[in-house]
């Protein structure tokens, strides 16, 4: 398999932001109501844990698991841990996917990589004006349990959303093989090192423990992100005897993503304004529903061959930015930023407040992880 030192340099921007959309699992979202703050971090959820001994692998083939992302409350863990695997000829890997956005684990040449994100979005053929996700991408490859290190192209399809999933592959050739995930190809990077039948390598139970310590820390780290952005001073005085108020739109770390509002809960008064600001990397948006359901972010289709995977469709209906009316809003009106992202509809996006009451606010793109907000105003 050839290096991939150049391939992220070619992918663009654009198919890098689209590529971090979550997904809701249905296409009949519910509204979220917010908590009533960003829940700090508990010990029991930063408590350590010990990788096990490197004791040797017993002779014979083994299954080896490894944890392909993890979500916790809105907490996504984006990596592969552990990242680095060895096993011998003859064994074979178990990846478990979960998150609010899915995964994959697919192995390819760097071109077939390029030829993938070329096209990575396009138009549903069973509804032309909004686009899903390349098939080469999110459904499976269908070359079966075994790799051979030929150079065919291997791929999960997207998996672990909404529930939980496995993938496995069993390795019949010694070599040095490098795979990513294609929904978050600039945190999920892994490789597989195969040695002969007969080379000594760590038992599955310490590799196992390996990747359940990589969790462990990893949480640990965006829950001080999170309590260290909730801290932030996000008010400060305007015109007169107004305010401006700022949220942050997610927060990105260098393992993953917090899909949450900071700080998702705001009392202001009528007059004030309110800067939603997305975050560099990832994809969001900020529905007010009023009136009106909650339009659907994304939908999920089996794939009708069978293979595995899914199609992703993203949804216009919160895609596309609705803007307040000339003649103002109340808790009652529908308004959507859209898709903000860098290289969406916009970045931030900016309202002013003139009429009291409740406005309760969703991300439709992450509902799996109750991405939700108030404000109310007096």
């Amino acid at each position: 398999m050839r290096k991939w030192s150049n391939m992220l340099c070619v992918v663009s921007a654009a198919a890098i932001a689209m590529m971090l959309v979550g997904c809701g699992g249905s296409s009949k979202n519910t509204a979220v109501t917010p908590a009533a703050s960003n829940a700090p971090p508990t010990a029991a959820a930063t408590a350590a844990v010990t990788p096990a001994p490197s004791v040797a692998a017993a002779p014979g083939a083994a299954t080896f698991k490894v944890l392909a992302g993890k979500a916790k409350g809105a907490m996504d863990i984006e990596m592969f841990m552990p990242a680095e695997t060895r096993i011998r000829q003859g064994d074979t890997i178990e990846w478990t996917a979960q998150g609010f956005e899915g995964h994959s684990i697919t192995f390819g040449t760097s071109q077939q990589i390029k030829d993938v994100f070329a096209e990575y979005l396009k138009p549903d053929p069973d509804n032309p004006a909004q686009k899903i996700f390349n098939p080469a991408a999110s459904l499976h490859s269908a070359t079966g349990d075994t790799f051979a290190g030929d150079g065919t192209y291997t791929n999960s399809g997207f998996i672990g959303v909404p529930a939980e999933a496995t993938y496995k592959l069993t390795f019949t050739r010694p070599g040095l093989y490098e795979y990513l995930c294609l929904v978050h190809p600039f945190t999920m990077l892994g490789t597989v090192s195969v040695g002969a039948s007969d080379a000594k390598v760590d038992a599955p139970e310490a590799v196992a423990a390996r990747g359940q310590a990589d969790l462990a820390r990893y949480i640990a780290a965006e829950e001080r992100k999170l309590e260290e952005a909730s801290a932030e001073q996000r008010s400060s005085p305007s015109v007169g005897e107004s305010s401006v108020h700022r949220v942050a739109v997610g927060l990105t770390t260098p393992y993953g993503q917090i899909a949450t509002y900071v700080k998702p809960v705001l009392d202001i008064k009528a007059g004030d304004t309110v800067i939603f600001a997305s975050d560099d990397r990832d994809f969001h948006n900020v529905v007010f529903k009023g009136s009106k359901d909650l339009p659907p972010g994304v939908g999920l289709k089996p794939d009708p061959a069978g293979r595995g995977g899914f199609i992703l469709a993203l949804s216009n209906d919160s895609a596309v930015g609705v803007d307040p009316p000339p003649g103002g809003f109340d808790d009652k009106t529908f308004l959507s930023s859209g898709s903000m992202g860098v290289t969406q509809s916009r970045l931030t996006w900016t309202l002013r407040f003139d009429k009291p009451g409740a406005y309760i606010y969703n991300c439709t793109i992450h509902v799996l992880a109750g991405m939700a907000g108030v404000i109310n105003v007096r």
